[in-house]
This record gives structure tokens, sequence and C-alpha cells, in this order.
């Protein structure tokens, strides 16, 4: 996926502060908009062990 240079740069520096993968950065982000908007429970898709 193509995304604009600021962006590119914004998810980098996220995923090197949290010290994850650029993937679990995008889904980590993705999960929590989608909490967000409504379009997902904050339980639903959740994991054992896996917390926020």
């Amino acid at each position: 996926m193509k995304l604009a240079p600021d962006i590119e740069d914004a998810l980098d520096r996220f995923a090197l502060e949290q010290e994850i993968t650029r993937e679990e950065a995008l889904a980590v982000i993705a999960r929590d908009w989608l909490i967000g908007y409504g379009y997902l429970r904050a339980d639903e898709g959740e994991e054992e062990g896996e917390a926020e």
C-alpha cells in the first residue's frame, strides 16, 4: 500500500516508539479507529493475552 510521505514517516515513528513492527502498528491504528467509530466493539477480536 502506498501512503503519503508524511503518513509513512508518522507510521514509522509510531512503530519505533511502541517497539512494534510496521504491520503491528497498522493493526493497532486500524483497530483503534474501528472501535472509535463504532465498527468494532472493544472486546471483539481480542486474543488471550492481548492487552491494550
